[in-house]
């Protein structure tokens, strides 16, 4: 017995298999999220792969050098409650989403804390990457109370709780133990 499908059927099937992920790649936010990753890869913008709740106040900007040789931090000093130097790097991607820069502070060599901006688009993926690796955000902390935040190893993560308006304010932070110590004391950067 030969199977035929009615010409109908036929075009609404094709329809569905052409449209479908047009649809999803242009209208959807993982879709767009694909696409500009696609895009932002294709154009040769760099990629940082990091475990953001793996840093420690033990590395050295070396070491970063070492772990990511295709990354250029441009270093320069600057006054921050985070650190005496600053180094920053234009970045395409942080962990496969959408960002635009990555930016360590350093105390002579060594990090204190860290900072990714990312493009207000990714913040719901990003959150749940955070989520998958550490889990559901505790209660909100007093002390920043429009921040989700995590605590880790050696230190905290933060990201705003909602999508930020202004682009400059989509950032995900690390900040060490010893960083924090120093904001709360409120004095100046010590090595």
């Amino acid at each position: 017995m030969k199977m035929r499908l009615h010409p109908l059927y036929k075009k609404f099937l094709l329809l569905a298999v052409v449209l479908g992920p047009l649809y999803w790649l242009t209208l959807t936010e993982d879709g767009q999220l694909r696409v500009d990753s696609v895009l932002l890869t294709l154009a040769g913008e760099p990629e940082l792969n990091l475990t953001i709740e793996g840093l420690n106040s033990e590395l050295t900007e070396a070491q970063f050098h070492q772990l990511f040789p295709d990354l250029a931090l441009d270093c320069a000093p600057a006054a921050t409650p985070f650190g005496d130097r600053a180094c920053r790097v234009e970045i395409g991607l942080f962990n496969t989403l959408p960002a635009r820069a990555f930016t360590l502070y350093l105390v002579g060599d060594r990090a204190r804390a860290a900072r990714v901006d990312y493009r207000p688009r990714s913040q719901g993926a990003l959150e749940g990457q955070l989520r998958h690796r550490l889990g559901l955000s505790g209660q909100r902390d007093p002390d920043h109370p429009d921040a989700q935040v995590w605590q880790v190893a050696d230190g905290l993560v933060l990201m705003p709780a909602i999508r930020p308006k202004d682009p400059s304010q989509a950032a995900l932070f690390w900040l060490s133990a010893a960083a924090l110590d120093q904001v709360k004391e409120g004095g100046a950067v010590s090595r």
